[in-house]
């Protein structure tokens, strides 16, 4: 995780001088900050389309997975309020794992207390406390939660993904603004008469 912070704090400062050699922002910049800006500024709207809709087509499908992960989440609450007699409120994750494979808190706390895992024991002050009405309806439960935990990690993946967008679009950008500052390409022929080599030259003008 730190790496890819900095992989991405370097790209970013590498955009932020390219942009200062320049009036306003460099295309590189351009794309980074949007993908696809840069490929339009440099008068390639194909490629700033393609990019353009790649990043329409992600956050949707963010928002998209953000939303229905939201929406499990508040039924599989709603569901252990209604069959598992819990209050919702200030409860973590780990909480929720436990509802979904125990059928009440006495019997998560009495297997913990057997392989004294002391940290893991929830207190009986009936803030904690659940008991299914049946196994059934625990089992239900837990596909709901895992369901909500499967959308969340897909939306988790798909921000990576907007991310990895931003950074090839920036690099396309560069790429496009250094081969559009090449004038002229030549290829000669070379010959070395003690060697007997050949071969060809390859000339870039700038």
């Amino acid at each position: 995780m730190k790496f890819k912070k900095f992989t991405i704090v370097i790209l970013i400062i590498s955009c932020i001088s390219f942009g200062q050699r320049s009036n306003g922002l460099s295309p590189v910049v351009k794309s980074f900050l949007l993908p696809g800006w840069g490929e339009y500024t440099l008068d390639k709207p194909e490629r700033g389309r393609f990019f353009t809709l790649s990043e329409t087509a992600l956050w949707t499908s963010f928002a998209g997975a953000l939303i229905i992960s939201n929406n499990y989440t508040n039924l599989f609450q709603a569901y252990a309020a209604d069959y598992a007699g819990i209050k919702t409120d200030g409860k973590d994750r780990q909480f929720w794992v436990d509802v979904g494979n125990y059928e009440s808190m006495v019997a998560h706390n009495e297997e913990h207390l057997r392989f004294r895992e002391f940290d893991a024991l929830y207190p009986s002050d009936g803030e904690w406390n659940w008991e299914w009405s049946s196994d059934s309806k625990r089992k239900q439960f837990r596909d709901y939660r895992v369901y909500s935990d499967t959308w969340a990690l897909g939306a988790k993946f798909v921000a990576g993904s907007i991310v990895i967008n931003h950074i090839v679009s920036a690099i396309d950008a560069l790429y496009l603004q250094r081969i559009s500052k090449i004038k002229a390409v030549s290829v000669s022929p070379m010959i070395h008469p003690n060697s007997g080599h050949s071969g060809l030259s390859l000339m870039i003008q700038f």
